[in-house]
């Protein structure tokens, strides 16, 4: 590994900290993006029964005791139960946009790391080409090692960079999935919540 490294030329070390980079926030958010983490089943429930029964002390109680997005959003509700259904979308909304951030970050990282390993495997092969012409000018045609040298620079930094992007993208995808599939689920349980409420003031 280290020999590669040596051989691929200084632009190799700032390929390997992209791939290690790349990873590590793919196994954070591999992590963070649990149903469980954010819209946990058990207070869904909880919640839409607080709410039909008018118990919005308990509501409050649960939005307190668990910190999930369902949660955050949902005490924003409570807290202004009394609003008109427009007001409590428009609060919907606002508080939605909020958690979709929390959603979606570090996704614009992976995505630059996508754009810029194959850049910098590119950069390495045009710097390993000038090594090699700069080795041919200097009559070193007949020093195998020094050209196998240039050579292996070029070759080996495009071959680490795509190595970098390929599964960067693919890390890219699977979180973009598991993010939109939270977020198109937290819409559904908080507009039911709203609609629950909304509901109970018309009664009420």
């Amino acid at each position: 590994m280290l020999e590669l490294l040596e051989r691929g030329g200084v632009l190799m070390y700032p390929i390997l900290a992209l791939s290690v980079i790349s990873l590590g926030i793919f196994l954070e958010r591999l992590y963070f993006l649990r149903r469980e983490k954010y819209i946990p089943k058990a207070v869904a429930l909880a919640l839409r029964s607080a709410v039909r029964n008018k118990d919005f002390g308990e509501a409050e109680k649960i939005c307190a005791s668990y910190n999930s997005a369902l949660t955050r959003i949902t005490g924003e509700f409570v807290l202004n139960k009394s609003a008109g259904y427009k007001h409590l979308v428009s609060i919907c909304e606002n508080a939605g946009n909020r958690e979709a951030r929390r959603l979606y970050v570090y996704q614009e990282v992976i995505s630059t790391i996508v754009s810029l390993a194959p850049l910098l495997g590119l950069l390495g092969t045009v710097l390993g080409m000038i090594k090699l012409f700069g080795v041919l000018s200097g009559g070193g045609i007949g020093d195998p090692q020094a050209l196998s040298g240039g050579i292996a620079e070029a070759l080996l930094t495009t071959a680490a960079g795509l190595s970098v992007a390929i599964p960067a993208q693919i890390f890219y995808y699977i979180v973009k999935s598991k993010s939109d599939s939270l977020l198109s689920l937290l819409e559904k349980e908080a507009t039911e919540l709203v609609g629950l409420i909304s509901a109970e003031n018309e009664i009420s």
